[in-house]
Order: structure tokens, then C-alpha cells, then sequence
């Protein structure tokens, strides 16, 4: 019976963390003049098209990811980026049930130091970031 009882609970480990394991998808779309467009994170693809800049369907890595808070976070870095895309790391914080901010940062380097005097809201095109607002759609 011991034996029985301590699979059971291990069985019930392993869901959880399969579950816990599961890649973060979904489907936004912009708001505003610069925003409008979508953001599209697939299990192994990221797209974000906006009106300055389109970043086509590419590899991405998951750099901070915390949504088991009440307010989710989860930052990206693409892998590689099309010509015409202008941000290496997207930055997706949840704000409400539907609405989140999305960051684009142009470098690694420009979200590393996004906290740092003189970064944020820099006019220096390796500094420009973009926030827009967006709506998660499923």
C-alpha cells in the first residue's frame, strides 16, 4: 500500500511538472499608431509585426519567464531577425486580464541596461526602446 501511495504522489510530481515545463504561446495585438500589428509566440517561433518594424517568424530563447504571479513577465531574445526587424529582445509583462505592455529592445545590451540612467527613453537609435500596449487574444 506504501508503495502504491509514494507512485501515486510521484506520478502527481511529474504532471506538475510537465505542466510548469509547458512553452508559452500566444497571440497579441497592438494598439496605436506605432503598435498596431501583432505579436505571435509559437513553441518554437516568435513574429512581431508593428508599423516601423516586421520581424519575421524566427528562433528565440527565453530569457526570464515568471507567470506564476499575478501579473505574468516573460522576456525573449530572437535568435536571428529579419532585415527590417528592429528589436533583438521583446519584453511581454502582463498589466490585466487581456491588456500587457510589450518592450522591444533594439540590443541585449539596451534591455540589460534599460534600468540605468540616460537608457531609458534615450533618443540614441542603439537605445530606442518601444512600449506598446497590446491584448492578448487567446
Amino acid at each position: 500500500m506504501h508503495n502504491r501511495w509514494m507512485a501515486a504522489l510521484a506520478l502527481l510530481a511529474l504532471a506538475g511538472t510537465a505542466i510548469a515545463a509547458a512553452p508559452f504561446t500566444a497571440v497579441f495585438s497592438g494598439t496605436g499608431r506605432a503598435c498596431s500589428g501583432g505579436l505571435y509566440v509559437r513553441t518554437q517561433t516568435i513574429e512581431w509585426n508593428s508599423s516601423f518594424s516586421i520581424c519575421k517568424p524566427g528562433r528565440y530563447s527565453v530569457l526570464e519567464k515568471d507567470l506564476a504571479a499575478e501579473h505574468g513577465r516573460i522576456v525573449f531574445r530572437l535568435m536571428a531577425r529579419s532585415r527590417q526587424c528592429r528589436y533583438e529582445v521583446v519584453e511581454a509583462e502582463q498589466i490585466s486580464t487581456y491588456g500587457w505592455s510589450v518592450q522591444g529592445y533594439p540590443s541585449l545590451e539596451a534591455y540589460q541596461k534599460r534600468a540605468l540612467p540616460g537608457w531609458h527613453h534615450s533618443p540614441r537609435d542603439e537605445r530606442m526602446v518601444l512600449s506598446c500596449p497590446m491584448v492578448r487574444l487567446d
